[in-house]
């Protein structure tokens, strides 16, 4: 008899892709083991979220983004995201948007629910304003025991298919963040000349310090000279089960995929 699967969080994506495959329920024992990035640049396919069981957790995550104008202007800007992950492994972030960092920001103002059900093999995106859940298809991986290799996958968006020089990743050893051991890795990339229309190279950054029980990103920096600097910290972790009322989509909403 197939055991039921969840999946575990990963800190949400600002920019959701829609998914080519519709993923199955399945058995614990035939769920993959995620691919490992390469270059320092993840090799997870869009749709693929990383199953974490038997460790639940709620906290809440802090992301700010600091720019520096010409004129010498400091403009800050932060995001909130609520999560919550059940001992199954099925998650739920509430995200309080302000802005979506880039070159040009844009200017949000909204809180974005998302429900990770792996059972149905699909993610719910919750629009209260129509009682509409969104459906997307997602599929299951589970971290590599061995190595406990970190999310790389979290953090401002890459565009898909820009040049980029990524470095292998370098260890930053570990410490003790908001009660919790981490382990530090940093990356480094460049967006060579001419790439994006920029005429010197664009060195890049991003730090991150993994939590080696809660298999999430407790703490990260961001470095980039076209958006500024984005700091992340997970804070208020607490360790019961979660109410599983969280993960599941209210009766009075309806399920529907999204628009073509």
């Amino acid at each position: 008899m197939k055991s039921r699967c969840r999946l575990r969080d990963r800190a949400p994506r600002l920019a959701l892709a829609l998914c080519w495959v519709v993923a199955q329920a399945a058995g614990a024992d035939e769920v993959p083991v995620c691919p490992a990035p390469t270059g320092g640049a993840p090799a997870m396919p869009s749709n693929s979220v990383r199953l974490v069981t038997g460790v639940p957790y709620s906290a809440l995550g802090t992301s700010e983004t600091i720019t520096i104008l010409p004129d010498g202007r400091r403009v800050v800007r932060q995001n909130i995201i609520r999560q919550w992950r059940d001992s199954d492994g099925r998650t739920r972030s509430e995200i309080s948007l302000t802005t979506i960092a880039g070159p040009l920001p844009l200017e949000l103002n909204t809180t974005v629910t998302v429900i990770d059900d792996p059972a149905a093999g699909q993610r719910y995106l919750l629009q209260p304003g129509g009682r509409v859940a969104v459906t997307v298809p997602i599929v299951p991986c589970r971290p590599d025991p061995v190595s406990r290799e970190p999310d790389l996958t979290v953090g401002p968006p890459r565009p898909a298919h820009l040049t980029m020089r990524v470095s292998a990743p370098v260890t930053l050893g570990e410490r003790t963040v908001a009660g919790q051991t981490v382990a530090g890795r940093r990356i480094e990339a460049t967006i060579p000349a001419g790439a994006v229309g920029n005429s010197k190279p664009i060195q890049m950054s991003a730090e991150q310090w993994y939590g080696k029980d809660l298999q999430v990103v407790i703490e990260a920096t961001y470095r980039d000279p076209r958006t500024g600097e984005t700091r992340y910290r997970l804070s208020d972790i607490e360790r019961a089960e979660p109410d599983a009322r969280l993960f599941q989509v209210p009766d009075t909403y309806r399920k529907q995929p999204p628009p073509r």
